[in-house]
């Protein structure tokens, strides 16, 4: 999940590119206005351990994108790599701030790694973040399940899952469980 990358993104530019320092920028976009979220400098012994923990080490946020202050940040800490992680509006949000840094002739790459459970990217087999939802998602079916069969004598388990405008996570939920008698998609 978001932790592998972080860590994996840490280890690749201190260890094998020689980067003098990363900085992991906390609560997503929001974490750009310093006055919010200071970041966090990642250093090895930082990450280490951090692809066991849930959720994110550097906490993520939705939303709050304000590109003066993203490209006023880039400058002051003088980063010239970017790497942003989530989906579609994440990325929206990204291809701006790599438009705006070529405007103002800036040297800064920005890279996007795609992370979202709807699994809804063209061309991606698989995202981040989905095996994990399809995985949850197989407790809830189970615990329906359960719940289905100890009222007699026609039980019946219902399980609602997101799926944005994809429906992946319930079908695949379906496939993995082998429990499961109807799924309905109402995104297709």
């Amino acid at each position: 999940g978001l932790n592998n990358i972080i860590q994996g993104i840490t280890r690749t530019l201190l260890s094998l590119y020689g980067a003098e320092k990363v900085l992991g920028v906390r609560g997503g976009y929001q974490g750009f206005d310093e006055s919010v979220y200071p970041p966090m400098e990642l250093t090895l012994d930082a990450v280490d351990g951090i692809q066991n923990l849930g959720g994110t080490f550097i906490a993520s946020g939705r939303g709050s994108f304000d590109l003066g202050k993203t490209i006023a940040f880039l400058k002051r800490h003088g980063i010239n790599q970017l790497y942003v992680v989530g989906g579609d509006g994440t990325h929206r949000a990204a291809d701006k701030i790599a438009e705006e840094a070529k405007r103002l002739k800036l040297n800064v790459a920005v890279c996007g790694v795609p992370k979202t459970i709807d699994n809804d990217i063209d061309m991606l087999d698989r995202s981040f973040g989905f095996d994990s939802a399809v995985a949850e998602a197989q407790t809830a079916i189970r615990s329906a399940q359960t719940e289905a069969r100890c009222n007699l004598p026609n039980g019946i388990g219902i399980v609602k899952l997101m799926g944005r405008s994809s429906g992946f996570i319930a079908v695949h939920s379906t496939m993995c469980s082998g429990e499961v008698d109807l799924c309905l998609v109402p995104e297709v």
